[in-house]
């Protein structure tokens, strides 16, 4: 499961964020895939969270400043693990937990007082992305939209071990695995497998 835009799955900016974590239900298996602060800024570009040529100018920042670039990580990282619980708790039924609505509650103030409205109706809040924290600022007043509304279609990978998030826009809304030549083919050769050895036993 790379960290390029074939791993960009989720139907939303914030699911692919959540989805940064490979394997995240699975200890032995699980990978980082914004491991520093370089990887985060590149995510944001490729996801589309930032113009292609803010990236560039918010790695140099990020390289003059490490310090700054750290705190960013730290930020998204707290960000993340956040919103992680709070989509478990929301495709398992579960209240959320007040812990983690106060992470993203304080990360939208944060994103909302550098803000500013768009010249155009209806209102929306515009950043203008200059230093790295901006990236954590602008997933959080994208995770604010997403968790506005009702989540009737989001869903979480059925794959064993791989708990990425998507939003089922399928037809028959019955999608189940990230993406069918991944978990979904890892899945039909395991029941395949499995078949196999249930019609063995049966003629020992």
């Amino acid at each position: 499961m790379e960290a390029t835009s074939s791993a960009l799955i989720g139907g939303h900016v914030v699911l692919d964020f959540a989805n940064t974590i490979a394997w995240r239900l699975d200890e032995r298996r699980t990978v980082d895939r914004v491991s520093d602060p370089a990887a985060l800024l590149t995510w944001a570009g490729v996801s589309g969270l930032l113009d292609a040529g803010r990236t560039g100018t918010l790695l140099r920042v990020a390289e003059d400043d490490p310090d700054s670039a750290a705190h960013t990580l730290r930020a998204a990282r707290r960000l993340r693990a956040a919103l992680l619980r709070l989509l478990d708790a929301a495709v398992d039924g579960r209240p959320p937990r007040r812990e983690d609505l106060t992470v993203v509650h304080r990360c939208f103030l944060d994103a909302w007082h550098r803000a500013e409205f768009a010249s155009a109706l209806p209102l929306r809040p515009e950043l203008d992305v200059t230093v790295p924290d901006d990236v954590v600022r602008a997933l959080a007043l994208e995770a604010a939209k997403l968790l506005s509304e009702p989540l009737t279609n989001l869903r979480r990978c059925q794959g064993p071990g791989c708990g990425w998030f998507f939003l089922d826009r399928s037809r028959s809304h019955t999608r189940q695995w990230c993406r069918t030549g991944d978990c979904g083919n890892r899945e039909r050769v395991r029941r395949h497998y499995a078949r196999s050895r249930g019609s063995r036993g049966t003629h020992d």
